[in-house]
């Protein structure tokens, strides 16, 4: 009995943190709505837009992973400095990658970098950009997940720092290369991470992240249990399956 009141308690504990953690995400893209908005007016004075490698998506704003012909697609809205996210991807990442590799799941990613118009710096963007330069050399999957492991503090702009950003690529074999860091330094995707971002801004269907989307339902928000690694592996299956989903 003593180890099962153990285990409630730290799963009501677990609960708490992945609220408060969401809740700040939350926050920052409804009240600072406007700084984000002013900040993809940035756009018009960028560059041209380099989308990454396969990008998908009707504008190619999209880094999907896994099959094209996967049952079940999921649309993950994910800014790398957002603690909420980084709690979620602790729990669900190496599911979601074995559903990939089953063929079961299919996640289409928008990177979004609206946090460095609230904490200050541009570690959203960078690491959004290093992340497409990931996917040019096939990584991205990997490396997102070294990027999520090794999330600083919201307010510590660590990943604007590019070398950072280098140095977590050696956690990834094969990818620390001569192209990726010149792809990295010259911050090559600078313009389709804005364009990303500037994109998600004029919509009103998504408003925090994270978020993950399957068919047309939010899987995190307010009265639904934390998106653990059990609970998403049940949704994807029953969809494939044809079946309700939670």
């Amino acid at each position: 009995m003593r180890a099962e009141h153990e285990r409630t308690a730290r799963r009501a504990h677990r609960r708490r943190q992945f609220s408060a953690a969401v809740g700040v995400c939350v926050v920052l893209a409804v009240v600072f709505g406007v700084a984000i908005s002013a900040r993809s007016g940035e756009l018009k004075e960028a560059g041209p837009v380099v989308a990454p490698a396969g990008a998908a998506g009707e504008r190619g704003l999209v880094i999907a992973v896994g099959k094209p012909d996967a049952p079940v697609t999921i649309t993950a809205y994910e800014d790398f400095r957002c603690p909420g996210c980084a709690m979620v991807e602790k729990e669900i990442h190496e599911a979601v990658d074995k559903l990939e590799d089953e063929g079961k799941l299919r996640v289409e990613y928008h990177l979004l970098s609206f946090i460095d118009a609230f904490s200050g710096g541009k570690g959203s963007r960078y690491a959004a950009e290093a992340a497409a330069s990931a996917q040019d050399a096939g990584k991205f999957r990997e490396y997102h997940d070294v990027l999520f492991a090794n999330q600083p503090d919201e307010q510590d702009d660590r990943f604007g720092d590019k070398k950072v950003l280098l140095d977590l690529a050696a956690k990834v074999d094969g990818l620390r290369t001569a192209k990726f860091a010149e792809s990295v330094t010259k911050g090559v995707h600078d313009t389709w991470v804005r364009r990303v971002q500037h994109v998600f801004d004029r919509q009103n269907r998504v408003k925090a992240t994270p978020s993950f989307v399957l068919d047309g339902t939010n899987l995190i928000g307010a009265g639904l249990p934390p998106l653990t690694a059990q609970r998403i592996t049940r949704l994807v299956e029953n969809a494939a399956k044809g079946k309700d989903t939670d």
